[in-house]
């Protein structure tokens, strides 16, 4: 594969387990269909419940513009996307459905999630508890996954509200002392 920034041959490299496809001139990265996904939730587990798909139907509001990069994986011209609300643009390719990163963007929507997750209420959190909780019911991913997710939420979610609210933290903390499995 070619780098659709530089032309340089890209190099397939280890990331945290996975194989992603890497520029050893530019530093871009192409990640194949969910890797971008996967990728996240492999740097910080705590991001894991954060999913925006940059082909789903959300994608859509975030579109950029056509790119004139061809594709590393199948040629065709890439379009460009901003990762949500991060203002981090990315390219990513409908056909084959993969996302090419510039240097350093990865590490941006990285601290662009981390500074969302230190920046939610508990009323947030709440809500988006009982949203995770919907999805293991719903069943959009396996189920194992969805209830990771929503520990996860609920981990954050009582953490915030510790801060928030002190006194509820002591009584969670009681609720742990009596029932140590939740």
């Amino acid at each position: 594969m070619i780098c659709p920034d530089c032309q340089s041959k890209l190099e397939e490299v280890d990331y945290r387990g996975m194989r992603i496809h890497d520029c050893p001139q530019c530093r871009g990265r192409w990640l194949a269909r969910d890797e971008l996904i996967k990728a996240k939730d492999m740097t910080d587990d705590d991001l894991r419940w954060l999913d925006f798909d940059p082909f789903g139907k959300e994608a859509e509001r975030y579109h950029v513009s056509p790119e004139r990069k061809s594709c590393p994986q199948c040629a065709v011209d890439m379009d460009a996307l901003t990762y949500a609300e991060s203002g981090v643009v990315i390219d990513r390719c409908l056909n084959c459905q993969g996302v090419w990163v510039h240097h350093g963007e990865f590490e941006k929507i990285i601290q662009y999630l981390e500074n969302l997750i230190s920046s939610k209420s508990g009323g947030e959190y709440a809500r988006d508890s009982l949203a995770q909780f919907i999805q293991i019911a719903m069943g959009k991913e396996d189920v194992v996954s969805e209830i990771k997710d929503f520990l996860v939420v609920l981990k954050l979610s009582e953490l915030r509200w510790g801060i928030e609210h002190p006194h509820i933290a002591d009584t969670i903390k009681r609720i742990h002392e009596y029932l140590p499995f939740l």
